[in-house]
Formats: structure tokens, C-alpha cells, sequence
């Protein structure tokens, strides 16, 4: 049942039809400022790899940032890398999972072969932080690790 335009009325058909517009107009806007905000503020992590060359050396990051440090290593010697840091160091460089070992060597009649280590930590607070590492044998109690990595975070 339309109702004729006299007077200022309108029909039901023409206010559905203005209600159904303004409706999409401001989904397209909402949406619009939705993408628009989260592409100025979002930004990607970044992922900073490190090797055994980066001994010592500082880096800045941002948070959320990733860290990768890649060592030499072979556990069939019984020598293993672990991570050694200090509570405050890890609230900053939160240590993402165990670390990853990768042998060298695919050939399955080569026993003994090394490979790599792979530590991935995050930047989880502003602040710096030492990214402590030790190359040693877990039973041996007392005994100085063979060697040790560290590197020193500063994240923004």
C-alpha cells in the first residue's frame, strides 16, 4: 500500500529505498575507514638473521620483530647450543620455541655430519636485552661451555 507524495509524504517504497542507501553508504564508509586505519598502523614484523659471524655485535629492532640467529653446530658429538638469559632479558627476547637443527648433509650413509642450529626469538618489549648462547655438553656440570654466542638487542 503506497502512500501518495502530497503534502511533503513519501512513499513506503521511496523511504525503503532511502533506508537501503544510507544503510550501504555507510557500510562503504565504516569498511573504508576500517582499511584505511589499518594500513597506516599495521606493520609487518620484521625478521633479523644472525650467524656466527654476528658474535658480540648489537642490533636494533622494533617490537614484534622477529630475531633468527643460525649456528654451527653437531650434536651427535654430545655438544648442543641452549639459550642462557637472564629473566629480564627474557621478558624483552621472548625465545620462540626450542631450537630447530638441521643437518648439513641429506646423504643418509654419512653418520656424524654437522648442521646448524636455528633460534628464533621475539622482540616482545621495548627495551635491550643480551641474547645469550652456549655450545656445551648438558651432563657436563662445572665444565665451561666450548663457546658462546652473544648478542645484544636494543628493541624500540
Amino acid at each position: 500500500m503506497d502512500l501518495d507524495v502530497k503534502g511533503g509524504a513519501m512513499s513506503r517504497s521511496s523511504k525503503r529505498t532511502i533506508g537501503a542507501t544510507v544503510v550501504l553508504v555507510l557500510i562503504v564508509v565504516g569498511v573504508a575507514a576500517v582499511s584505511a586505519g589499518c594500513g597506516s598502523q599495521a606493520q609487518a614484523a620484521e625478521t633479523l638473521k644472525l650467524t656466527e659471524a654476528d658474535n658480540g655485535k648489537s642490533y636494533t629492532v622494533k617490537v614484534d620483530d622477529l630475531v633468527q640467529i643460525v649456528l654451527p653446530g653437531n650434536p651427535t658429538t654430545g655438544y648442543s647450543w641452549t639459550s642462557d638469559l637472564s629473566e629480564a632479558d627474557a621478558a624483552i627476547m621472548q625465545q620462540q620455541g626450542d631450537p630447530v637443527y638441521a643437518q648439513e648433509s641429506t646423504d643418509p650413509s654419512l653418520v656424524g655430519g654437522g648442521g646448524t642450529f636455528t633460534f628464533t626469538f621475539k622482540a616482545a618489549d621495548s627495551g635491550k636485552a643480551t641474547i645469550t648462547l652456549n655450545y656445551a655438553r648438558s651432563w657436563e656440570e662445572g665444565v665451561a661451555p666450548e663457546q658462546t654466542y652473544s648478542v645484544t638487542i636494543d628493541v624500540e
